[in-house]
């Protein structure tokens, strides 16, 4: 028989309408600077009408390219889009994706200048090909071999001085090269010097002792199961997952991000799991949804908002962002929008 885990019952005041719209609206004008892996994401998209002559696969038609501010600068794209600023740092090659890149950037009135050129690596490039709405193949151009520490030194200084002019970092590890613990843990001790909070979307093949002293840690579902070593079934091995976690990197705050199932969080020293619902009402595409949650919730967290508060908010905006196609950002109104949308008297 299964054991049962306890569930935290959220607090009535974290359904306020009105509250849940003051921290929206006090999002605009904040600060957040955002470590990690940047690149671009190409999207060839067209109509397959017939079968290769020269190997069993589909043609493709190419109808249409769209290029995208990929991995942490989606993140950052994603901050600008609900009206704070982003200051992105990261690593860029010089190639033609670079120059790419950095139009991208300037479209989005995000600053390029805080970026350190490397010439020995590529820029990252992520190439999907879709047609009829489904992805048929993905192409990575990337290295993935760590910095070098003279990159590395230069990036930290960029980093430090970037912590005066924000009011929060967000550290995004895609494993492209960036997660050495020593960098990592160099970021996480000079913000706690500057006294800013350090969210972090880990990654899977990253040890989780790496984020040791982050205060928010987000993982999905797969990536927590590697992190900590726990298949999760079931509210019992949630729990055991999530406590795994925060004990082995030291956490203030846990939220595991299960899709269809919501949200789990956890606090450090807590013995029960706090549920949030999911809000998605149509689901397109999930690529980008994490990027959105943590972006969402360092904002609202920067703007007063307790963690279940920013979970919601997060939520809601991860509910719009995969009724999109591709990595996209979500606005401050179509948060508004899904809010309406959702019975708050019913999650009481």
């Amino acid at each position: 028989m299964a054991k049962k885990t306890q569930s935290a019952r959220m607090a009535p005041s974290i359904w306020n309408r009105t509250r849940l719209k003051s921290i929206l609206s006090k999002m605009q004008g904040r600060r957040v600077l955002v470590v990690g892996d940047v690149g671009v994401d190409r999207y060839t998209i067209g109509a397959v009408e017939r079968i290769s002559p020269e190997a069993p696969v589909p043609i493709v038609t190419v109808t249409e390219e769209k290029l995208k501010l990929g991995l942490a600068a989606n993140v950052a794209d994603n901050i600008q889009a609900l009206g704070a600023t982003a200051l992105l740092t990261g690593v860029i090659g010089q190639d033609r994706s670079a120059q790419d890149f950095r139009a991208l950037l300037e479209d989005a009135g995000i600053a390029a200048s805080h970026l350190v050129m490397d010439r020995t690596r590529r820029t990252v490039l992520k190439e999907r090909v879709v047609s009829d709405r489904q992805q048929l193949l993905r192409v990575d151009y990337e290295n993935t071999h760590l910095m070098d520490p003279s990159v590395e030194k230069l990036l930290l200084k960029k980093v430090s001085g970037l912590l005066s002019q924000c009011d929060a970092v967000i550290l995004q590890d895609y494993a492209k090269g960036m997660s050495s613990r020593p960098f990592f843990q160099s970021v996480m001790k000079a913000a706690k010097g500057a006294r800013k909070f350090v969210t972090v979307d880990p990654n899977s093949k990253t040890s989780v002792k790496f984020y040791s002293g982050a205060f928010l840690l987000t993982p999905n579902v797969r990536e927590a199961e590697n992190l900590s070593g726990v298949k999760i079934r079931d509210d019992a091995s949630l729990l055991e997952a999530g406590q795994k976690i925060i004990k082995l990197a030291k956490l203030s705050n846990l939220v595991i991000t299960r899709g269809k199932e919501g949200m789990a969080l956890f606090k450090q020293g807590s013995k029960s799991i706090s549920h949030i619902p999911t809000y998605a009402r149509e689901v397109y595409d999930v690529s980008g949804a994490g990027d959105t949650v943590i972006s969402v919730m360092t904002l609202a967290l920067a703007s007063g908002a307790t963690l279940e508060e920013s979970a919601v908010l997060g939520n809601l905006a991860a509910g719009v962002e995969v009724g999109k196609r591709g990595t996209a950002t979500v606005s401050r109104d179509e948060i508004l929008l899904a809010m309406d949308f959702v019975d708050f008297s019913l999650m009481r």
